[in-house]
């Protein structure tokens, strides 16, 4: 049952990046490096509203593969990152509904709201990369055993992770950067933050 929920979930990982490339080549009017990504669920063009709900909705699927996944683990290790992969994917449920002001748009409780899942999201995703780094580990205590071919490789990705979480709150924190670089930061995490379990789902599907 592990492999396949992992199978599940390195496919839905694998769409739900489709889906964020192709929200950046759509005409929407949101600039990828001034606005936000959330700024895509409250674009002009309804298309471009409709894929990123699509992908907020994929990747919450996606979590919940990898969640189930990571519970059915035989041994404790699994429990916690499970049960927090599950949390993840049920803010992102919930994200296209409370969806952003826009860009330029006056401030809202709807707003607000909608940055606070924000934060929710983006510190679980961050926080369980580690942890399933050493659900993949061979028993023994070492990191990256046959369950991931390249522990490197996951590490690597974990490390730009934090890297571009540093570069996302500076950009947020420093008013004079926040519409030079934020926008890419975010990005970048974000696609990271994918990246990573889609490696750990991958790892637990041929472990």
């Amino acid at each position: 049952m592990t492999h396949l929920l992992a199978l599940v979930a390195v496919a839905l990982f694998a769409v739900r990046i489709l889906l964020f490339a192709l929200l950046h080549v759509r005409p929407g009017g949101i600039d990828p490096v001034r606005d936000t990504v959330s700024d895509y669920a409250a674009s002009r063009e309804p298309g471009t509203r409709r894929i990123a709900g699509i992908a907020s909705w994929t990747a919450s699927a996606a979590w919940v593969a990898l969640g189930l996944a990571a519970l059915a683990v035989p041994g404790p290790e699994g429990t916690g990152v499970g049960i927090w992969l599950l949390v993840l994917a049920g803010v992102l449920a919930v994200m296209p509904m409370v969806p952003t002001d826009g860009p330029d748009a006056p401030v809202t409780m709807r707003g607000r709201a909608h940055l606070l899942l924000a934060i929710a999201w983006f510190t679980i995703a961050y926080s369980t990369i580690g942890p399933l780094g050493d659900l993949l580990g061979d028993g023994s205590g070492a990191r990256g055993g046959r369950g991931l071919a390249v522990p490197w490789l996951y590490d690597g990705v974990h490390t730009l992770a934090a890297i571009a979480l540093a570069a996302l709150v500076i950009s947020l924190v420093v008013r004079a950067l926040r519409r030079r670089t934020f926008g890419l930061a975010e990005r970048a995490f974000i696609l990271l933050v994918t990246l990573a379990p889609l490696l750990a789902a991958t790892g637990l599907a041929v472990r």
